[in-house]
């Protein structure tokens, strides 16, 4: 089976970012294992490639946070190889600015990043109805004041309902997508012994799960209107998407409740693996991967079957941090060694036991 063409970052430069003054990162089309003790630069790295690629932060809450200390700016410059050429991707910081975090809830960010990625229609209704909640939420507490009146409110509910059904259903078909693609995942890294499951929660719709947006924004329209009381009383919103969930079952249980530290951390890399693969099917094209530190609650077999499930049919480029690369069943000829050191990368580092004569196979 031929490989599906790759997005791979070639090279990285950092200015005032974090706690990198002025740095250039050569990364290689393969694993790159970016290792080096803890608070030293390593998420800080990823931090760069996913703020360049998204325009926002996924850790800040403000561009104020990501600025070297004492500086006023920040830049960071990622050259990008695609499929249709090269590109390059360039992101300035002020810190009079701000980056617009996501939603708090991480299942719900998981699927939004990718619907938003990948269906222009639901990422423009995705802002519409933020929009219109905003808008919704300072009318029913200005009513709940007694400083307006609570006639607009039909109009509101109406056009909140009408985006919100695009959003459900968007959200719906790709939880529906990534839930074969996730319990593949885990049965690779878990040797066929668990078993994870996606269930898509809209939070204040009674019974099965709509199927067209007219049927998802007429439902939220009853449930609102049922409720109605309860938001004048409390001046908010109280369903649509910005409640609903992801639930995350493993072995058909509630996850929250049953996985372990280790359980955990496979199933957040099994659904993070169901992303890629969804994402390279469906554009014809590999993302880029970005893990931060998820060997270290996974013993030596997981470890080894995630690094095959990296390679497994794809020219997939990998950026993994880790504090000690010790003992990592690293094989292949596509992997680059990255030793961080207080904002400093050494690209000619490698795992001790290699740079001693040792075998890494």
């Amino acid at each position: 089976m031929t490989p599906a063409p790759a997005c791979r970052v070639e090279e990285l430069r950092l200015y005032c970012f974090r706690n990198y003054a002025d740095e250039t990162v050569a990364l290689g089309p393969g694993l790159n294992v970016v290792s080096g003790p803890n608070a030293q630069g390593k998420t800080n790295l990823l931090e760069a490639i996913a703020t360049a690629a998204l325009t926002r932060s996924p850790r800040a809450s403000s561009s104020a946070e990501l600025l070297l200390w004492g500086a006023d700016a920040a830049l960071v410059t990622a050259r990008v190889r695609r499929p249709d050429g090269p590109t390059t991707l360039e992101l300035r910081l002020q810190r009079s600015g701000g980056l617009v975090k996501g939603a708090p809830e991480g299942r719900r960010r998981l699927v939004d990043v990718v619907v938003a990625q990948t269906d222009a229609r639901a990422a423009a209704e995705m802002v519409r109805y933020r929009r219109v909640l905003d808008q919704r939420n300072a009318l029913l507490r200005q009513v709940r004041l007694g400083q307006a009146s609570p006639a607009p409110l039909p109009g509101f509910t109406q056009e909140l309902a009408r985006a919100a059904g695009i959003v459900l259903i968007a959200r719906l078909r790709l939880v529906e997508a990534l839930a074969p693609l996730a319990a593949a995942a885990l049965r690779e890294i878990s040797d066929g012994r668990e078993e994870v499951g996606l269930r898509y929660r809209a939070e204040g719709l009674e019974g099965p799960l709509p199927t067209t947006p007219e049927e998802a924004a007429a439902r939220l329209v009853v449930a609102l209107d049922g409720r109605h009381a309860e938001e004048l009383a409390r001046g908010v919103t109280v369903a649509g998407p910005h409640r609903d969930d992801v639930d995350i079952l493993l072995d058909e249980r509630p996850a929250r409740a049953a996985a372990s530290q280790g359980q955990q951390r496979s199933l957040v890399l099994a659904c993070k693996l169901a992303e890629v693969r969804h994402l390279t099917a469906l554009l014809g094209m590999a993302p880029v991967l970005l893990l931060d530190d998820v060997l270290s609650e996974l013993d030596a077999r997981r470890r080894e079957h995630l690094l095959d499930a990296l390679g497994a049919g794809t020219h997939l480029q990998t950026v993994l941090t880790t504090t000690d690369p010790d003992g990592l069943a690293l094989r292949g000829d596509q992997i680059r060694h990255l030793g961080v050191t207080a904002g400093r990368v050494d690209a000619g580092a490698t795992p001790p036991a290699v740079a001693e004569g040792g075998s890494a196979a």
